[in-house]
């Protein structure tokens, strides 16, 4: 019969967030799990130019960068908040703020970091949601090379 390995099995946590009810909650859970492994988590938010598809004559305005400026300050601020929760309940945490495709960002972070376990939260759209607006928690959980988690919104 095979030992099993000693030691927590979760030794970092890569959270990602869009600030969401779910988000919170999934951030919940990681920062639970990450307190009885004792793991580190980092929590990443990803932002993202709205998509201009149907800007073909320039109809529609591109964010400049004063706008971009003030996203990346706001998320800054709410990453701090969220930093500071987890360490209040003895959990070492870090976290990130990235521009991209939030699935991408995430899934090279997990491999970057080498982390244990991805935690999503997950709104549980329908199929004509997420094929009109797609799931990041389900490209994720397709390509991700590490576990994936998520944490279903409250009904």
């Amino acid at each position: 019969m095979a030992s099993r390995p000693s030691g927590p099995f979760l030794k970092s946590i890569l959270v990602g967030t869009d600030f969401s009810l779910c988000a919170a909650r999934a951030l919940g859970f990681a920062v639970s799990m990450a307190a009885s492994q004792g793991a580190r988590i980092h929590i990443l938010h990803v932002l993202m130019e709205p998509i201009q598809a149907f800007d073909v004559a320039g109809a529609l305005p591109y964010v400049d960068v004063s706008t971009q400026r003030e996203w990346e300050e706001a998320a800054r601020r709410r990453l701090a908040r969220a930093v500071a929760s987890a360490q209040k309940r003895g959990v070492s945490a870090t976290s990130e703020l990235l521009w991209g495709r939030p699935s991408d960002a995430i899934i090279e972070t997990a491999k970057k970091m080498k982390a244990s376990l991805v935690v999503l939260g997950t709104h549980g759209r329908t199929a004509l949601e997420k094929l009109l607006i797609g799931s990041t928690a389900e490209r994720v959980v397709r390509l991700s090379p590490v576990p994936v988690l998520t944490v279903r919104e409250k009904r």
